[in-house]
This record gives C-alpha cells, structure tokens and sequence, in this order.
C-alpha cells in the first residue's frame, strides 16, 4: 500500500486597520512642525501621499498598532481551481 498526500495550494489575504493620526505622523517624521504634520494628514486622507510611502518611512521605528480585521479572503490565481500537488507519503 501506498498514502498519497495531495496538497491544495491557495493564497489567503489577512486584513489588518490601524489609526494614523497626527502623533503617529510626528513620530515618523519628528523634523516636522505642527503644520506640517496636519498637511501631511491632509495629504494622505486624500491620496496626494501614498500610504506605502508612510508606512516605508515608519520602518521598524515607529509602533503602529494593528488590529486584525477577521477577514481572511481566500483567493486562487485563475477562476474556478487552485494548484493541487500529489507526493508519497514515506
């Protein structure tokens, strides 16, 4: 007798939110002023700022604190299947 594991390959989205907010920016860049940091949040509420960029700048320096949105998503590359891998089980 042989076992065969077969193995279903999917790719899974977690969602996690995080406030942003005027002293957080500050601690990202603390070179800036009080109006600089209100433009700066202007900036990013309206998309003239990538929040890519923010989060490039706060490194690993700065705490943001995430919270999980218990909404893992479940996708595959092509409609309708997944990547199914067969192996002998020793």
């Amino acid at each position: 007798m042989v076992t065969v594991v077969k193995s279903e390959w999917h790719s899974v989205e977690k969602r996690y939110s995080a406030e942003i907010d005027e002293d957080i920016l500050a601690e990202i860049y603390p070179e800036m002023d009080e109006d600089e940091i209100s433009q700066l949040l202007k900036e990013l509420e309206c998309g003239d700022i990538s929040v890519d960029t923010i989060m490039e700048d706060a490194g690993w320096d700065v705490n943001i604190d995430w919270d999980w949105l218990d909404e893992d998503d479940w996708w595959t590359d092509r409609k309708g299947g997944y990547d199914i891998t067969y192996e002998v089980s020793k």
